[in-house]
C-alpha cells in the first residue's frame, strides 16, 4: 500500500510516533517488509524485518531507552534517502546526567518507510 506523505512528513510522524512510544502509529509509516535495524543488541545492534518483529523491535528500544528526553535534528533529504540525528537525555537516581547521541539512515519506498538502520554513540 502506498501512502501520499513526502519523506520529510514521513519523519515528522515517526518522531511524533516515537516520542509518544507509539509502536502501531510507528508500524502505520513502515513498508510491509520493512527493516529496522537498532542501534543496540548482540549483532552489534539487532535487525528487526517484517511487521512482527518491527513491532517488538520499537517496544524493545522503548524499553531500553525508558526515560530517556528525546532530542531530534532537522533530517538531511536526497530523494529515497534521508539521514537524521538524535540525542537521549538520561537522569541517573543520583541526579546526574548523561547522553547518547545517534544517526539514522532511512530510505523510502512508496511514500513509507523501508528502512531505518540506526547508529549510536555512547559513553565508555
Amino acid at each position: 500500500m502506498t501512502s501520499d506523505l513526502s519523506p520529510r512528513e514521513c519523519l515528522a510522524r515517526f518522531a511524533d510516533a516515537w516520542a509518544g512510544r507509539d509502536a502501531d502509529g510507528l508500524l502505520e509509516l513502515m513498508t510491509d517488509d520493512a527493516v529496522y535495524a537498532a542501534s543496540v543488541g548482540p549483532e552489534p545492534g539487532r535487525t528487526f524485518r517484517g511487521r512482527t518483529e518491527l513491532a517488538a523491535g520499537f517496544r524493545t528500544m522503548f524499553e531500553h531507552d525508558a526515560g530517556a528526553r528525546i532530542e531530534q535534528g532537522e533530517p538531511l533529504i536526497l530523494g529515497e534517502w534521508a539521514v537524521s540525528t538524535w540525542a537521549y537525555h538520561f537522569v541517573r537516581a543520583d541526579g546526574s546526567r548523561w547522553s547518547e547521541r545517534g544517526i539514522d539512515l532511512w530510505r523510502f519506498r512508496d511514500g513509507k518507510i523501508c528502512l531505518k538502520d540506526a547508529y549510536r554513540k555512547t559513553s565508555g
